[in-house]
């Protein structure tokens, strides 16, 4: 009894010791994983939600995906994003627009809509396009644009459904082909739960728009409700995710086939007829001025640089005839504006806008309005 008595007590103990240790080291690997993140040896795009002030949440509950049109942000709020490059605050108003209110809308407003470049991703609000654009014509922008993935398809049904509702005389629409060709293509995305619309065609130039029975609202998988938790409590959770995402990329373009492809130039006919039939739904069916700002990534320079030529394109070329034929609408490449440094509108960490590119591009929008 006494033998047993004692080696009960001495398991407990052990227990705790092991406790204690298994603490300590948490302890530990947390203060390393802090220490890492504040002096910037390496980065983490999610900060525990402990740490976060009340009026501050997580980026993945700020982006959310629920409207008819998928991705969106949280109404009023605002959330923190931290990058080796860039340290930015997003705030969302009333409606859930990266802007200031739009209470006071008036006749001579401009509808902007696009991905994260109209978002603007990785800037702060005061050095995003739609800040200088309206600074340079004293005029209001109501920016309706939003990153996660979004495309031609939800530029016409968040319009269609929504943005159009409000007064305005001219749509900006920033056209990204990097990404924009394949964003809405059902192929890309198979088996994803995500909520958000796809089209699929129905006859020659003609497609409807569905999302996939299977898709949930804000969806999380399991696993991911596991790792929020982690990543909701400890940065050493954010630091790893962060270390196996850039391991990922940095697998994924060593497996890449063809390392200088260029959407601009290389883009599938199919997705080229497909982005064009929801851009035109936009500039067919608004009222208003309409123009189409293309977007080009440093490859897309590359490209042109390289003697490939922007007329051969089935989609530019379109829109370029588009443009001469229709006195409502504007096509504007910004690929035929090349700034002296090209690096330099770029984020050094990050494929988008720098400070300095969102007033490039600004500028050269502002003289065709």
């Amino acid at each position: 009894m006494i033998f047993g008595h004692l080696t009960g007590i001495q398991l407990v103990n052990k227990f705790k010791n092991s406790l204690f240790l298994f603490f300590i080291i948490i302890f530990l690997i947390e203060l390393i994983s802090f220490s890492i993140v504040k002096f910037n040896l390496l980065e983490i795009s999610h900060i525990p939600k402990i740490y976060l002030s009340n009026k501050i949440v997580p980026n993945d509950e700020w982006w959310t995906e629920e409207k008819k049109w998928g991705a969106w942000h949280k109404v009023n709020s605002s959330t923190l994003q931290k990058r080796s490059c860039f340290d930015v605050k997003y705030s969302s108003n009333e409606v859930g627009a990266r802007d200031s209110s739009f209470k006071s809308n008036s006749d001579n407003d401009i509808i902007l809509l696009g991905d994260s470049f109209a978002e603007g991703y990785g800037v702060n609000y005061e050095d995003t396009s739609q800040k200088h654009i309206e600074k340079l014509n004293n005029t209001n922008v109501l920016n309706f644009g939003v990153s996660q993935n979004f495309g031609p398809v939800q530029y016409w049904l968040i319009y269609d459904e929504y943005a159009k509702k409000f007064n305005h005389s001219t749509v900006i629409i920033y056209f990204l082909p990097d990404n924009d060709f394949g964003e809405n293509d059902y192929s890309n995305w198979k088996g994803s739960k995500r909520y958000r619309p796809y089209y699929k065609k129905t006859a020659e130039n003609n497609y409807e728009i569905f999302i996939p029975e299977k898709s949930i609202k804000n969806y999380t998988s399991t696993t991911k409700k596991i790792k929020k938790v982690f990543k909701d409590f400890l940065w050493s959770s954010n630091l790893f995710i962060n270390l196996n995402y850039k391991y990922r990329i940095y697998r994924s373009n060593k497996k890449v086939s063809n390392p200088n492809f260029s959407a601009y130039f290389d883009t599938s006919l199919k997705q080229q007829k497909a982005a064009i039939f929801f851009l035109d739904k936009i500039i067919n069916t608004s009222s208003a001025n309409v123009i189409l700002v293309s977007i080009p990534r440093l490859q897309d320079f590359k490209r042109l640089s390289d003697g490939y030529k922007l007329e051969k394109i089935y989609w530019n070329n379109y829109f370029s005839q588009k443009d001469k034929l229709n006195n409502k609408f504007k096509f504007v490449d910004l690929i035929k504006f090349p700034p002296k440094d090209i690096n330099e509108i770029y984020l050094k960490c990050d494929g988008h806008w720098s400070p300095k590119g969102n007033m490039w591009s600004a500028l050269i929008i502002s003289k065709h309005l």
